[in-house]
């Protein structure tokens, strides 16, 4: 019902002996957003809900599922719940136009969450998820139907990063349905210490010449990282002391991570612990107070990080219009951008912008740095392969051509793989 030969909307339904079960049920992040190709009376039918993962491509039309006549559960774990409590209100509170649902919706839906823990059978029997190391509380789901596995990755990161430990492997299946966002046999993700290195200094280099920094950024999973990385190098010495200002909903977010610390790693829970050592504390985090956000352009020196992560909209424009024109600058691009985003178009080289009826000239440079919260092409294809006794591979979430790279590496004699498109159906 979506994210096939496409990223976003995530919406795959598992029909089997009186089952209808919906994997994650999200929105295309574009100018005009898109919605899954699901009829309001093929919800009515839906038994069960699963949301991998709080990021809108994956959750953003869940309320609408409840403003169409379901009813049911939805399945996911207890930081998903605390998360996309914040991303659906948000998300309805800046909707201008037509919204497919109303904060009844929201609450309808937040009243028939059941909450999961890792490797934790739902009562049925049929669901379990294990973690999917993308973004706090993301889970891959294994579903047990008619004596047989599926499972569905959602969005995965097998690298440990600084705040989460890597996904499970060696999970077994029957079936697989797995994400390709960075599937292309040109998808090399450099390890973390090498990219942290890259980012620092670059931003070094960059505030010796007197120059802002400006990261657009997730509200939820990049963030939070990126504040880790900068936090201990500020706190290290290896950066010159700099206020980080936080604006959107990264500040919001930063509590929830906090008040779900035992899904962070070992070490990141110890600091927390410890009190006077807790990373989502740091002196160096600061608030912009006033709407023309004159603190943060008057400040000498300056990190700003700051939603929306593809830049179609919040409060990130509104510092991208006042620091584009000045090439000492630096937009920093930090992660995924999708096809026709205004963060794709700068990473593309375009050099005038239109937005809201302006025209934003950009002199300041923009770098796409090396991290990422999804495996590369090879950690896929390693993950796959892993799989004893696989039988069909379905390849979603990605690009055409990063389809078919990762269906070529991942086929084996023993492994049939498709690549779906929208509205197609397979029985296994």
């Amino acid at each position: 019902m979506g994210a096939a030969r496409e990223v976003g909307r995530s919406a795959i339904l598992v029909e089997s002996e009186g089952e209808k079960i919906l994997l994650d049920c999200g929105i295309k992040m574009k100018k005009n957003e898109e919605f899954p190709l699901i009829e309001n009376s093929e919800i009515k039918k839906l038994t069960k809900v699963v949301l991998s993962h709080a990021h809108l491509d994956h959750s953003g039309y869940l309320p609408a599922l409840y403003a169409a006549g379901y009813e049911g559960k939805v399945y996911m774990t207890k930081p998903t719940r605390d998360l996309i409590q914040l991303l659906l209100a948000d998300a309805l509170k800046i909707q201008k136009e037509w919204s497919p649902y109303n904060k009844s919706d929201i609450d309808a839906l937040l009243k028939n969450i059941e909450i999961l823990e890792y490797n934790q059978l739902s009562k049925d029997k049929k669901i379990r998820f294990q973690n999917a190391g993308h973004i706090l509380g993301s889970a891959m789901t294994e579903i047990f139907l008619e004596g047989r596995k599926l499972l569905y990755t959602g969005d995965i990161n097998l690298r440990s990063s600084r705040l989460l430990n890597g996904c499970k492997t060696g999970v077994e299946a029957d079936f697989l349905i797995i994400e390709s966002t960075y599937g292309g046999k040109g998808d090399v993700h450099i390890p973390t210490k090498e990219a942290t290195n890259e980012f620092i200094s670059k931003i070094n280099e960059v505030q010796k010449e007197g120059g802002k920094i400006l990261i657009p950024t997730f509200a939820i999973g990049r963030g939070q990282e990126i504040l880790f990385t900068l936090e201990n190098h500020l706190k290290s010495g290896v950066m010159e002391k700099t206020p980080i200002f936080l604006d959107g909903m990264v500040k919001k977010a930063l509590k929830i991570y906090r008040h779900n610390a035992i899904y962070l790693k070992k070490e990141v829970q110890r600091r927390i612990l410890a009190g006077d050592d807790d990373p989502f504390k740091s002196e160096f985090y600061k608030f912009p107070k006033t709407k023309s956000k004159k603190e943060v352009f008057q400040s000498k020196k300056a990190i700003i990080l700051a939603t929306s992560g593809m830049m179609t909209g919040g409060p990130v424009m509104k510092y991208l219009e006042k620091l584009a024109g000045d090439e000492k600058n630096m937009l920093i691009i930090v992660g995924y951008q999708s096809e026709g985003s205004i963060g794709r178009k700068l990473l593309e080289g375009e050099k005038k912008l239109k937005y809201k009826d302006k025209i934003i000239d950009v002199k300041m440079r923009v770098w796409n740095s090396p991290f990422s919260a999804h495996s590369d092409h090879k950690e896929l294809v390693q993950f796959a392969r892993s799989m004893k006794n696989l039988k069909k591979a379905f390849i979603v979430h990605g690009e055409e051509e990063r389809l078919f790279d990762l269906a070529e590496d991942i086929k084996s004699k023993n492994t049939e793989v498709f690549i779906p498109h929208l509205k197609e159906s397979f029985e296994v």
